[in-house]
């Protein structure tokens, strides 16, 4: 089963689990009843004259209206949040907002003001005081929309600038990692070259060669692109497996299976041989107990599945990488990077992007 993350939360642990959860939203729940009970005594005390009627009648009547509105409008305002998240959707989300608010208010108005009129002014027409009502309560959904949706604004706007600026920063570490590893691919394919010359014949060696040139050319034509086809990547993880094979022979079993509407689509370069890499880095490999990589497609996801054997001794590792691969999906689409271990294996879910 997929590991979650926990979503950390101030709520106390003795409150209903209903208002449990994240601190922004535990604190909307709190602010808007202490001001729906705040409006209501106000209300009810700014005015002197109740014709008689005790006050906490009225009160009770006003929390009741004041309590259905700000709450229904609270509810399609959150709605709409989770159906058009992000500040691009301002304009649409904006618009719902207030046709749908409109037509709540509109259809609550009637019952509530039959419900006020009946309790607190019997001798009312009911006309007037429906169209009294909801003019106020009108007022109320314009003030309502313009104050959520400016502190939702906000609250994207930020968290987009603390994005990008991480965005930044990762890119920085990322060339300035590019900069230290940097070689002349003309010297590398001049020396590789020379050395095919040297090993002659050797049939083996030269297929090795092939391999690595093949291997360091697509890494140095694919830095630039942000996503290539899954066919160029394959074979990119295809050399990189023969160049595996020398070290490990049947030690290291790889299955794929892939359609070729799979293989159409896009991931970004050098994810699914960095999977293979860590399989291969991070687990015991042997003859009697060889290492099982399976590569699929199911839908629109890439599945990277391989069998755990657990090292007695762990070689020193950064464990940047499956962090890199979830960021740099990040950077390009919404889509989560799936991370499942398991007791006996470890499987990791890529989405399969559109081309460009």
């Amino acid at each position: 089963m997929r590991q979650a993350v926990p979503i950390a939360s101030s709520a106390p642990s003795w409150l209903p689990a209903a208002l449990r959860g994240p601190s922004w939203s535990l604190r909307e729940v709190w602010v808007r009843w202490a001001s729906i009970i705040g409006l209501t005594t106000f209300f009810v005390v700014a005015q002197a004259d109740w014709h008689g009627l005790p006050r906490w009648q009225v009160w009770s009547m006003l929390l009741l209206r004041i309590a259905t509105s700000w709450n229904g409008n609270a509810l399609l305002f959150f709605y709409l949040r989770r159906r058009l998240p992000g500040y691009e959707n301002t304009m649409r989300r904006v618009l719902l907002a207030v046709g749908l608010s409109v037509a709540f208010t509109v259809l609550t108005n009637f019952p509530l003001t039959w419900l006020t009129r009946s309790t607190l002014e019997p001798g009312l027409a009911f006309w007037p005081a429906y169209w009294k009502s909801l003019l106020g309560c009108l007022r109320f959904v314009v003030l309502a929309t313009s104050l959520y949706e400016s502190v939702y604004f906000f609250h994207q706007w930020r968290h987009t600038a603390r994005q990008a600026a991480g965005f930044a920063r990762e890119s920085a570490v990322a060339r300035f990692e590019a900069l230290k590893q940097q070689v002349d691919p003309h010297f590398l394919f001049n020396s590789l070259n020379s050395l095919a010359g040297l090993v002659g014949d050797n049939e083996p060696a030269q297929e090795f060669l092939g391999s690595l040139a093949s291997v360091y050319r697509y890494v140095l034509l694919s830095k630039d692109h942000a996503t290539v086809p899954l066919s160029q990547e394959m074979d990119f993880v295809a050399d990189y497996l023969n160049l595996t094979a020398v070290r490990f022979g049947a030690a290291v079993q790889v299955v794929i299976h892939l359609a070729p509407e799979a293989l159409r689509q896009h991931v970004p370069p050098l994810v699914v041989q960095l999977l293979v890499e860590n399989a291969l880095k991070h687990n015991a490999i042997s003859e009697k107990s060889p290492l099982r990589i399976t590569i699929r497609a199911a839908g629109d996801v890439l599945r990277v599945c391989n069998s755990r054997h657990h090292k007695t001794v762990l070689a020193q590792t950064s464990r940047q990488g499956l962090q890199n691969i979830v960021a740099r999906y990040q950077f390009i689409t919404d889509r989560p990077v799936g991370i499942d271990p398991r007791e006996t294996e470890f499987e990791v879910c890529l989405p399969l992007l559109p081309a460009a």
